[in-house]
């Protein structure tokens, strides 16, 4: 066993505009146009294509899978 507690801190806070989850509420920087998508713990990602942000659904659990592409994930509805 360890002679000293281990403690954590929490991770800096996040500078410049800010990505809300609307479903769970959690805090992610804003991604910019191009960049990798944000995926929130609930299983909602979000994505700028540099003229709005999108949003899909996407489960993380039971069974566990492997996200399709960004074309797939983020496809205009028919």
């Amino acid at each position: 066993m360890a002679d000293q507690a281990v403690t954590y801190t929490g991770a800096p806070a996040i500078a410049g505009k800010k990505l809300v989850c609307r479903r769970c509420h959690r805090v992610y920087a804003y991604p910019a146009a191009g960049d990798r998508p944000v995926r929130c713990e609930c299983g909602w990602w979000y994505y700028n294509d540099g003229v709005a942000l999108r949003e899909a659904y996407w489960q993380r659990l039971d069974p566990y899978r492997v996200p399709p592409s960004l074309a797939a994930l983020f496809a205009p509805k028919a």
